[in-house]
């Protein structure tokens, strides 16, 4: 079973439409349940990206999941775009997944009919080189902070030789980034700051205020055994780059997180290894589903036996396979 990856780059509102969602009603209609008001009903859900490069349409086409079922399609000029590094993920055991905003009401047409429902479903998806971190988390035990406002790392005009290997024809990147500990010493006072690292190498510091709102949580994760990481954003070119963090202050942090004691990487605990790179993939079969033949995929456009059992909310639909 693939491993949930939330996309990187979430702004925090989805902007993304989605294609083809009039042909999905009935299952956009169903995310509502009991809930649902005909006037106008809004969700949030998390939405897996599937790339379908077997689709006879569209050999990019990118499918929309919500809860197991299938909502729409990324459009195809966008598919194109986002296809290659969605591919990769899904290769590597990952399930891309990303914030959906899910709308619908009900129409009447006026004519004595029945009311039409309609809905529409919007993601919160950044630019395709946005969307993975340009480096590999921390090698060692970690936790990532939850995201938040900016923080400009200062310094980092004394580094472009460390930063240039980040930069991208794009101008922009995301990355892990590290925070650790410091001591500053001056003539007649010491402090201490926040120091800001890429792949183990120093590549700027934090302010004293900045280092302030930090510290208490590098301290906490130092506690637990942890380093603490980052989302980091390096922009620039090789004659002038900053890097910018986007992570909450230590005062934000919910307490469920600070009760979370095991170190976690990309949506895995750290104790898990990373999966190898998959052979193949096969169709899952829900539970309570007649066997299908060895080897056997669903065409395109096939349906489920009505008499068959739902599939359980949040089905995976494909398995990697590893030999």
């Amino acid at each position: 079973m693939a491993i949930a990856f939330e996309l990187w780059g979430q702004r925090g509102y989805p902007h993304a439409d989605v294609a083809g969602e009039s042909h999905r009603a009935t299952a956009i209609r169903a995310l509502f349940g009991k809930d649902f008001k005909p006037h106008g009903s809004e969700i949030f859900e998390p939405a897996l990206l599937v790339p379908e490069p077997g689709n006879r349409h569209d050999s990019n086409a990118v499918g929309v999941w919500i809860r197991g079922g299938l909502v729409g399609y990324l459009p195809r000029e966008e598919a194109a775009r986002y296809a290659p590094v969605l591919t990769q993920l899904v290769d590597s055991g990952w399930a891309p997944q990303v914030t959906a905003r899910v709308w619908g009401a009900e129409w009447d047409d006026f004519e004595g009919r029945r009311p039409t429902f309609r809905g529409s479903i919007q993601l919160d998806l950044a630019e395709p080189h946005l969307i993975v971190p340009a480096n590999l988390p921390p090698s060692e035990a970690h936790r990532l902070l939850p995201a938040g406002n900016a923080i400009q790392v200062a310094g980092e005009e004394k580094h472009l030789a460390e930063l240039t290997p980040y930069l991208r024809p794009e101008g922009e990147c995301w990355v892990h980034a590290t925070l650790h500990e410091i001591t500053e010493q001056t003539a007649r006072t010491s402090k201490a700051l926040v120091e800001v690292r890429l792949d183990g190498v120093r590549v700027g510091q934090l302010s004293p205020k900045m280092s302030s709102e930090l510290l208490p949580a590098v301290h906490h994760l130092a506690e637990l055994g942890s380093t603490t990481a980052v989302r980091a954003r390096v922009k620039g070119n090789r004659i002038k780059t900053e890097v910018v963090l986007y992570v909450v202050r230590a005062h934000e942090l919910p307490e469920s997180w600070l009760g979370e004691r095991v170190p976690v990487v990309l949506g895995k605990r750290e104790h898990g290894p990373v999966p190898p790179a998959p052979t193949g993939v096969r169709f899952a079969v829900p539970p309570g589903w007649p066997a299908p033949p060895a080897g056997w995929t669903p065409p395109a456009g096939w349906l489920p036996d009505p008499s068959w059992e739902p599939a359980p909310d949040g089905w995976q639909w494909w398995e990697l396979v590893y030999d």
